[in-house]
């Protein structure tokens, strides 16, 4: 088993998937005009609808995803003999978790279609065979939360994208070439569920190779299980309270200026938010890495790696972060036209400013997880929840578009801030107790 514990190998990985990120990106760019044009603006709106309730289905993983990267990362580093146990416990969790997602959003599919969303009459039935279709991708695209996690785990980040880049790619390249080959959406939706099907076996054999005593032992134990469900819980907590942190500004700008506005915050806040490829990509590699050596009682290796993280992000963030301040508006009329550009003139640079920051916060909330303290993120989160509303409220009737961006800032870094605040308590933590060989997540 290769050491993912030191520089070089995190350099490595971060990486193997900032590739991973950004190819996916440049094809999808590409792929979407082609999807609108082929398409048209109602079958694209259903897909792109169905992504999204896809994105969100990850929700029913109940945080086990990262709580599975953690506990086999901890596992490897201590050569634990119930690795398999803990690898098939936690891949069988997923996919039961995932089929109650999938039968919930099989039953709810002419709900959605006759009173949720507003879907043209000619298009009935065709949306609620792909919201059933799609359905069936849930526990799939769930299961894979775990099975990618154990590959990042074992630090094998070469596997882990390489299986990820080509399904990726297919998720835009099949709806274009089979809507320009003249196929229905269920037909269309019906090929991306075989391709996350294949993802999944593809996934298990990667695993199955380079842990050669792995075996897919259906005996799971609560015990083993335990950690995982306690760790994912906090998870879950914030990977709920996360996304409506970020959409709540939407709405309450479609309820205070009106909807037109959301599409002119929503281009310059999709723009800037690309720059988070950066961080994903290093603490994706960082994660696993640390995990295992709390595992093994590393308090050294842990500050050093903290360190070296917090600077190379910093200097990957800077020239971007300046770029995007001063030539948004002009990419903005480059890429949406010259409306979309006055209109978000100025939003898009606050929006700069947040999304530095929110960068920057990626490496003390990367740490926090990995050193077994998600409560203190859904803790912060709920906090900033109850200061964000009322301020996002004032600042949006006052100002608007401008409002809802300066919101948003002033929240992302004042959350940058306390996570710092709270990442240096943890350490001090693994200070003190460099002797004891894990920290109990609460």
């Amino acid at each position: 088993m290769r050491s993912i514990t030191k520089q070089g190998s995190i350099a490595r990985n971060s990486a193997l998937n900032l590739i991973g990120f950004t190819v996916p990106m440049v094809v999808g760019l590409l792929a979407v005009p082609v999807m609108t044009s082929e398409l048209g603006a109602a079958r694209f709106g259903l897909l792109s609808l169905a992504f999204a309730i896809l994105e969100y289905s990850g929700l029913f993983d109940l945080g086990l995803g990262a709580a599975t990267i953690r506990e086999v990362s901890g596992a490897l580093a201590r050569q634990d003999k119930g690795l398999s146990t803990l690898i098939a416990g936690s891949v069988l969790s997923q996919l039961l978790l995932g089929s109650v997602g999938a039968a919930i959003l099989v039953a709810i599919a002419p709900v959605l279609v006759d009173r949720v969303f507003l879907i043209p009459a000619d298009l009935h039935d065709e949306a609620v065979s792909v919201f059933r279709i799609l359905a069936l991708m849930v526990p799939a695209t769930v299961a894979l939360l775990s099975l990618r996690g154990i590959l990042d785990a074992a630090g094998r980040f070469d596997l882990s994208n390489a299986i990820r880049i080509p399904s990726s790619i297919a998720t835009f390249l099949i709806p274009a070439v089979a809507a320009s080959a003249g196929y229905r959406l269920p037909a269309i939706v019906t090929m991306l569920l075989l391709t996350r099907v294949i993802m999944c076996f593809a996934t298990a054999y990667a695993i199955r190779q380079i842990l050669p005593g792995h075996t897919w032992n259906l005996h799971v134990r609560w015990e083993t299980m335990r950690p995982l469900f306690v760790f994912g819980g906090w998870m879950s907590l914030s990977n709920l309270l996360s996304p409506l942190l970020v959409y709540l500004d939407r709405f309450m700008l479609a309820a205070i200026v009106g909807v037109a506005a959301v599409g002119y915050y929503t281009a310059p806040f999709d723009t800037v938010m690309r720059l988070l490829i950066i961080p994903a990509a290093l603490m994706g590699a960082v994660y696993p890495s640390v995990a295992g050596m709390l595992a093994v009682g590393d308090g050294k290796s842990i500050r050093s790696v903290y360190r070296h993280a917090n600077q190379k992000l910093l200097l990957m963030l800077l020239v971007p972060s300046v770029v995007l301040f001063v030539t948004g508006p002009w990419l903005l009329e480059k890429w949406l036209g010259t409306t979309f550009a006055e209109q978000a003139l100025d939003a898009v640079r606050i929006l700069a400013v947040g999304v530095f920051f929110h960068a920057l916060a990626r490496v003390p909330s990367g740490f926090i997880n990995a050193l077994g303290r998600p409560d203190l993120i859904a803790k912060i989160s709920l906090v900033e929840m109850v200061v964000h509303v009322p301020l996002a409220w004032i600042l949006i009737t006052r100002y608007g578009l401008n409002g809802a961006a300066l919101a948003w800032t002033i929240r992302v870094t004042a959350d940058a801030a306390i996570l710092y605040l709270a990442s240096s308590r943890v350490l001090r933590a693994i200070s003190a107790r460099d002797d004891t060989p894990a920290i109990a997540a609460r």
